[in-house]
């Protein structure tokens, strides 16, 4: 039996211990691609997708890349960060791979709603900017739209429980369709456990996010403007946004490992009885 409470204590315990060996991680592959990432968001028009959007999409890689380190590190804390950052690029290409392909059974799901839209005569580029919400769909339409959407949110959250350990399955064992599959079955029992502490997770790093935008950036607001999406009160609330999804994503990737070695743990001392 796995207690998230133990799991819990030698996730804080590895992040306490390993402080030292995290921050080069922490910072360049998850903080300053975090903060980025964050003003380039909140730049909005004032700058132009063909250079936003692969700024944000090599972000997103650096972020992915970092998460993956940790996670080695939280699985063999004894090799050491080099190994960490060895493991990580050894293991980024079927990580991407295995992300990719979990995005693309998504997005293929997510087909029926476009194909309504595109059935109801919906400019389909118009769906962007609150486009949705100013879409003409007869009310049959506009049901299918709203249960298809619940359910298809549904199953995108057990998704992400069931492959939370993916990234360590992959670290610790390799494969891409293997790891997926594996990692669905070293979840399985653990579904509402694993939902708890993902809720209490996200919870926490909503409150946080939200402090700093409405709160703390309001205070920045007053000190310097916020007009300018570039200037130095966009920067200091983009570094603080930063900060923020690098503590979320070190805790997450950080758990996640420990849950691995917990449940392969338990599993094997059954097997072995």
């Amino acid at each position: 039996m796995v207690n998230m409470g133990n799991v819990w204590d030698r996730t804080t315990e590895f992040l306490s211990d390993n402080a030292r060996a995290l921050l080069p991680i922490a910072v360049f592959a998850m903080l300053i691609p975090h903060a980025i990432n964050a003003l380039v968001g909140r730049a909005g028009d004032a700058i132009s997708p063909v250079v936003g959007s692969p700024i944000g999409l090599a972000c997103v890689l650096v972020a992915l890349w970092g998460q993956i380190a940790v996670v080695a590190l939280a699985l063999d804390p004894d090799g050491g960060r080099s190994r960490a950052v060895a493991a990580a690029t050894g293991k980024f290409g079927r990580a991407l791979a295995a992300m990719l392909i979990v995005f693309v059974v998504l997005a293929v799901l997510a087909l029926p709603i476009l194909g309504v839209f595109a059935a109801s005569g919906v400019d389909l580029s118009a769906l962007r900017g609150g486009g949705l919400a100013r879409a003409d769909l007869s009310g049959a339409a506009a049901a299918f739209v709203a249960i298809y959407t619940i359910a298809l949110f549904v199953l995108a959250v057990v998704a992400t429980i069931r492959l939370v350990l993916l990234y360590p399955v992959i670290v610790a064992e390799g494969g891409v369709i293997g790891a997926i599959q594996r990692s669905a079955a070293l979840s399985g029992g653990l579904f509402w456990k694993i939902l708890g502490v993902w809720l209490l997770f996200v919870i926490v790093y909503l409150v946080a996010a939200a402090a700093v935008t409405s709160g703390i950036g309001v205070i920045v607001g007053l000190l310097a403007p916020l007009s300018s999406p570039f200037g130095a009160g966009s920067i200091v609330v983009a570094i603080l946004s930063g900060m923020v999804s690098t503590a979320f994503t070190l805790i997450v990737a950080a758990f996640s490992a420990k849950l691995y070695l917990a449940v392969t743990a338990s599993r094997a001392s059954v097997a072995a009885a």
